[in-house]
């Protein structure tokens, strides 16, 4: 499918929902974590209530400011609007990068730069990169279809990872 693919349209364009469908695929939590079933089985919805909980929340903070003019805006819409970023960005960098770490330890995948750091440096400086990675890595797309549309990002009929 090479540019075409799903998996990595996904991951430019909806980084965070092609996090979710790994760690789906990878039965993690919403943080990255390895869980148990009943705390996995429910992730990729979790992060994409996230995702369109997040994107709500700054639509309606648009609006509120982009009512009025640019001298007549309060002050608590901007503060808000700072704290949401920030906390919908340190989850993401976090989440992604434990996501990461998971895949790594899991794989036996050695860190090569930035010992020790290298899952949080390449969670925050190319995170689209990091899930299209993380997705080619854990999705055999050779024999199954990719989904962008789907909890795993994978076809129906592919089966989970063991």
């Amino acid at each position: 499918a090479g540019p075409f693919h799903p998996s990595l349209w996904c991951a430019l364009c909806f980084t965070q929902v092609g996090m979710g469908q790994i760690m789906q695929r990878m039965r993690l939590n919403w943080l990255g974590d390895i869980g148990h079933d009943s705390a996995t089985k429910n992730t990729y919805k979790v992060v994409l209530a996230l995702v369109l909980s997040y994107t709500a929340y700054s639509i309606a903070l648009e609006i509120m400011e982009g009512s009025r003019n640019y001298q007549n805006i309060p002050a608590y819409i901007p503060v808000l609007k700072f704290i949401g970023a920030m906390l919908f960005t340190i989850w993401s960098v976090y989440a992604l990068m434990k996501t990461r770490e998971n895949i790594r330890a899991k794989y036996s995948i050695p860190e090569e730069s930035c010992k020790g750091y290298e899952d949080l440096v390449c969670s925050m400086c190319c995170s689209c990169c990091v899930v299209a990675q993380m997705a080619r890595h854990t999705g055999e797309y050779e024999t199954y279809k990719g989904s962008c549309c789907s909890a795993t990002g994978m076809a129906g009929h592919t089966p989970s990872i063991v």
